[in-house]
């Protein structure tokens, strides 16, 4: 793919566009991999302090469009579309993407919505009874990460109610994507050669995974999450017990995982296989290490695939998946060798959608850290889900509040809720056995 296509250009008066690249193509085939609704939407939210007067929603919606314009893009076959709207667009544009509320549900109730195909790149959803508000992003325009920075800046430009700013220069701030931000369009025979390497270690054997319950019509149920949220103090015990390891929290969950899917499985050993979602907004040149520039897929997959006994240390695990984040985050062609891997995706992953065939149920660990970096606005509390519409399902690592949660989003047409539970409950437990915590 050449840098031109890539990269942001003007085919029309007023109209910019530009092609996927690899790692925004593989979110693109994933997103569509059902073909009457999205399987991958993000949803970020927040519940706004009791005593805040709440500014006016439809302009702080139509003014973080002009400072991210990537959430008014069209999104096509093979890369995303911008138009410089002029006052009656933009105001049909709000219209169609914000919504009001006033059924008395809360937010986290309005998550088990599905999400038609032909949703538009982000909406926006206020509850004004419940002082909610969240905000939807197909993930073919940014990550979990930037789904913060966007409701962060959503908060501030709310509170501080300014003029709606005019339009007209904000294509100058159409998000890149991580490939034309690295100047890693072109695959070097190194990358490409390990790419098919990972590949093949991550497809060679079956990968442990979570059971399914029959569903012989593989009709799409409803996007659900369970949620196991710790205190302040489980949480402080945790995280000082994982510092004085030297290893961070989300390897511990992936080790934890990795225990609690051979355990359920009722073996002796099996084959751990993930992916990962390491954030590069730290090591990204400037301007896109800035919370201005940060929205966006900014993040590059990780592919843990290891064998894993009953008898496997706990902290060797830990330590083998940050090893594999920490190879990956710094990895100076990693930009070119991960963007070798979407055949991987399109041809397994795509293809048994289409066909019906129901995937083993492998469950990503994937971490969002401590909210706060990026959310600094004050809220009462805070959300984040995935809806998948399929048989994958995802465990979400982040602090809030001072709480570690874990969110484990999955689709009720493949999975019961208390097999959720069971799954949640056990990975619980095992972060405590093997911190050698006390409950």
């Amino acid at each position: 793919m050449s840098a031109s296509k890539i990269s942001w250009g003007e085919i029309s008066a007023g109209k910019w566009a530009r092609d996927f690249d690899p790692l925004e193509k593989t979110q693109n085939h994933l997103s569509l991999a059902s073909p009457s609704m999205l399987q991958i939407v993000m949803t970020v939210g927040a519940t706004l302090p009791e005593s805040e007067v709440i500014g006016n929603i439809k302009d702080a919606w139509i003014a973080l469009r002009y400072a991210h314009p990537v959430i008014g893009c069209t999104i096509t076959a093979t890369g995303l579309e911008y138009e410089v709207p002029n006052a009656e667009e933009l105001q049909k544009w709000a219209d169609e993407t914000l919504v009001y509320d006033n059924s008395g549900r809360s937010g986290k109730e309005l998550l088990s919505e599905k999400v038609l195909a032909n949703a538009p790149a982000a909406r926006l959803f206020f509850m004004p009874d419940r002082r909610e508000i969240f905000i939807i992003l197909r993930h073919d325009i940014t990550d979990g990460t930037g789904s913060l920075i966007l409701l962060n800046h959503l908060l501030k430009i709310l509170r501080q109610e300014k003029d709606v700013p005019r339009f007209g220069d904000e294509p100058t701030r159409l998000a890149p994507s991580l490939t034309e931000v690295m100047h890693a369009e072109n695959s070097s025979i190194d990358a490409t050669k390990e790419a098919h390497l990972v590949k093949e270690k991550y497809t060679s054997q079956r990968a442990m995974s979570l059971t399914t319950k029959p569903n012989q019509s593989n009709t799409s149920g409803n996007p659900m999450d369970y949620v196991h949220e710790f205190s302040e103090e489980e949480t402080s015990t945790i995280l000082k017990a994982c510092k004085e390891r030297g290893i961070t929290i989300i390897n511990v969950s992936n080790a934890a995982m990795a225990k609690t899917l051979l355990e359920l499985s009722g073996e002796e050993s099996g084959r751990f296989c993930s992916i990962g979602a390491i954030n590069l907004r730290d090591v990204l040149p400037a301007p896109y290490n800035t919370l201005e520039r940060g929205v966006g897929n900014l993040a590059i997959p990780t592919f843990p695939a290891f064998p894993v006994t009953t008898s496997s240390n706990f902290l060797e695990l830990a330590r083998r998946v940050e090893g594999l984040h920490n190879y990956w985050k710094y990895k100076k062609d990693a930009i070119e060798c991960v963007g070798a891997l979407p055949g991987l995706v399109e041809e397994g992953f795509t293809t048994a959608a289409k066909n019906g065939i129901t995937l083993p149920s492998i469950v990503p660990v994937i971490s969002l850290g401590i909210v706060e970096k990026y959310l600094s606005e004050p809220v009462q509390d805070f959300w984040f889900n995935v809806r998948f519409a399929m048989s994958m399902s995802s465990m979400y690592i982040y602090t809030s509040g001072g709480r570690l949660r874990f969110v484990l989003c999955y689709n009720s047409g493949f999975h019961e809720k208390e097999s959720i539970k069971v799954l949640v409950d056990t990975v619980v437990r095992h972060v405590y056995q093997g911190l050698e915590l006390d409950r």
